[in-house]
């Protein structure tokens, strides 16, 4: 089969057990032409998707088309927080907005001033998630956004492990693998954590940046899920079909999230 796709079915009919699945798109608000053009395909599809989007960059325009799109068809898109506005604060090494060089003043008025935008533009149809740009955030952050009301954190899922909230990890970005070896190594990254999610049986998470994918790489993703959409042993979720119950602490915020 083309597109390098043998693999993941070659891997999926290996996996002692049917696996959940989610796809989360990052830097919503970031080239809406070709976020839409995304949320066609995942759409023709009937594939969920997941949006977490940057406050500052999300406009009034994008917002309505989401709120459509959303009420049209309402498990097959959700829309939560990715920061504010995906902004490096760090003085010295990896990029981060919410790290270990701010302290919870600034990090909490961030969150707060983003979550109200967000709900300003999308009101209820905001899912309380919270993804940090970069995929990342200090060991700290988990337990403010516990604090502010959120209800699940989105990372890498080599992250270093939190108490604070149920986290749904993701297992492979697209796009740096597409970077580093095309559809070959998308595909080789995608078999090994379908190996490993179905030996732990935890959600997998699939990662896209549609800001970085070139239509060519829309056009595969197309094609892989028409091949592996309705595979028996992939079962397609929103992220809030899959965000498990777990600690969190109570605040005023709290009652007030959607």
């Amino acid at each position: 089969m083309p597109d390098a796709v043998s693999p993941l079915l070659a891997a999926l009919d290996r996996s002692p057990a049917a696996l959940d699945i989610f796809v989360r798109d990052d830097d919503a608000g970031w080239d809406d032409p070709r976020l839409l053009a995304l949320l066609d395909v995942m759409g023709d599809a009937a594939t969920p998707i997941d949006l977490a989007a940057i406050p500052l960059a999300t406009t009034e325009g994008l917002a309505r088309e989401l709120n459509r799109r959303i009420d049209a068809t309402p498990d097959l898109l959700g829309v939560h927080q990715h920061g504010l506005a995906h902004a490096n604060h760090q003085a010295e090494g990896r990029k981060c907005e919410f790290g270990s060089g701010r302290d919870a003043t600034g990090q909490r008025d961030d969150l707060q001033r983003g979550r109200e935008r967000l709900r300003q533009l999308l009101g209820p149809r905001l899912d309380p998630y919270f993804t940090p740009p970069w995929n990342r955030c200090a060991p700290t952050t988990p337990a403010l956004l516990a604090e502010l009301g959120y209800v699940a954190l989105s990372r890498d899922r080599g992250a270093t492990p939190q108490t604070a909230l149920p986290e749904l990890p993701v297992d492979v970005d697209w796009s740096r693998h597409h970077r580093a070896g095309g559809p070959q190594a998308v595909a080789g990254s995608l078999a090994e954590a379908i190996g490993a999610r179905g030996l732990d049986r935890k959600p997998l998470g699939l990662m896209l940046h549609h800001a970085a994918m070139d239509d060519s790489e829309v056009a595969l993703l197309r094609r892989w899920l028409a091949a592996l959409g309705r595979h028996p042993r992939l079962r397609w979720h929103p992220m809030r079909a899959l965000v498990a119950p777990g600690p969190c602490v109570a605040s005023p915020e709290a009652a007030a999230m959607p």
